[in-house]
């Protein structure tokens, strides 16, 4: 094996990802995802703890495929059929009652208080730029919520839709807006985002030509056929439409996680529902290997010592944290509409987690100059604490039959997150 590749760093980082659900299942009072021990073990393994990790090419690449897969597994969970509102929902209500309208409508206030919150801090002296960190404020992290839905079986619910449409709209429109930002503050604005639309196009026109091919005859028995042993043709076929999305978004500049999870919503239109052989494969390859790696790498990253050296970070620190929390909980408020207040705070409080949206968008907003070293320190500490601290709140906040998935619902109409 090559000298450069960090077999022992990679084998500790293997063991830890079968060691942490042993030990979590050891203390289910606790109730902490899988996730956020991940995270918790790369700290103490990483470079704010032992320092065990060495970290190189191989590593950062098979973290960042990781999260792409992480990403492409969250497309696949897509189940479009409940994107569109419920027959009996009033006409007044229709935006609130879909899926993607709330998740536009929950960003949009989250927006306008970031914006509110940010204006407030600039005034104080302690930012630079009030509309990046008011794009900041809005981001989630779709890497978190996916896995917490998963873990607790509401992924195929109408609340665990909800969430995992919404978390997309914020991430996904974030980023677009935080390029544009960006581009305008660097070079003035330019139609490099336009090419998303590409990336749009190219995903529309993939599921029809796939939607039509899926009716030549004979082609269903042939896949059948091919579909297991060494032959596995569609989770090759799967991987090869993932990995050529990802291919397509960085030849077009664009993120390629938005890339992976178009690519995951393709095989969500036209394979079978979930808890297919497809599906399990595909999730046993992700949450198997590649996914760990990702979490486990963002623990190990984490500088304590060049925080703990600023004392401004560590004013700003509470301050950036309340304020996290804050916005989106104000927003949970629209969730009222179709769910419980635990279910609509429980909402507030997993979207309240962020984590490489942030960090790259702190990145981004570091090397212009519009935050500081010390902003930049306490950014990265909050996607920290909120991706560790608010699934637990989620969990926390539901009704223990809600946080373990569907529950059989009466006739009668109520705001249940089952279908």
């Amino acid at each position: 094996m090559h000298a450069d590749f960090p077999a022992l760093s990679l084998l500790l980082i293997t063991g830890l990802a079968a060691f942490v659900p042993l030990l979590l299942s050891r203390l289910p009072r606790l109730h902490l995802p899988i996730v956020v021990g991940e995270i918790l073990a790369g700290i103490i393994v990483g470079h704010s703890g032992l320092n065990l990790i060495e970290s190189g090419p191989a590593l950062d690449f098979l973290a960042e495929f990781g999260f792409a897969y992480l990403m492409f597994l969250s497309g696949l969970e897509m189940e479009f059929s409940l994107l569109r509102p419920p027959p009996n929902a009033r006409r007044r209500r229709s935006l609130l009652a879909n899926p993607l309208g709330l998740g536009l409508a929950t960003l949009t206030v989250t927006m306008i208080a970031g914006l509110l919150v940010s204006q407030g801090l600039a005034q104080l002296g302690l930012i630079r730029s009030p509309l990046m960190m008011a794009l900041i404020f809005s981001t989630t992290s779709l890497g978190i919520v996916v896995p917490v839905l998963k873990e607790h079986g509401l992924t195929g619910t109408r609340y665990g839709q909800t969430l995992l449409v919404s978390a997309l709209v914020a991430d996904f429109i974030t980023l677009l807006l935080i390029t544009v930002v960006a581009a305008a503050s660097s070079r003035g604005l330019t139609l490099h985002p336009l090419l998303v639309l590409f990336l749009l196009a190219a995903f529309a026109a993939t599921a029809w030509l796939s939607q039509r091919a899926a009716g030549l005859p004979g082609l269903h028995r042939v896949l059948e056929e091919l579909s297991h042993a060494t032959a596995q043709i569609r989770v090759r076929g799967a991987l090869a439409l993932m990995v050529a999305f990802i291919a397509l978004a960085d030849w077009l500049g664009t993120e390629v996680i938005l890339g992976s999870f178009l690519a995951g919503a393709i095989i969500a239109l036209l394979a079978e529902r979930k808890g297919s052989s497809l599906h399990l494969k595909l999730d046993a390859i992700g949450f198997g290997f590649f996914i760990p790696i990702f979490f486990i790498m963002v623990g190990v990253r984490f500088e304590l010592p060049a925080l703990l050296s600023s004392t401004r970070a560590l004013l700003l620190v509470p301050l950036l944290l309340g304020a996290a929390y804050a916005v989106k909980l104000l927003a949970a408020i629209l969730y009222r509409r179709q769910f419980s207040w635990r279910q609509s705070w429980a909402a507030g409080l997993l979207l309240s987690s962020r984590l490489s949206l942030i960090i790259a968008a702190s990145t981004v907003s570091l090397e212009l100059g519009l935050i500081n070293q010390a902003t930049n320190a306490a950014i990265i500490l909050v996607a920290i604490v909120t991706s560790t601290l608010s699934p637990l709140l989620f969990i926390r906040c539901l009704a223990p039959q809600e946080a373990r998935g569907p529950v059989p619902v009466p006739a009668a109409p109520a705001r249940s997150h089952d279908r």
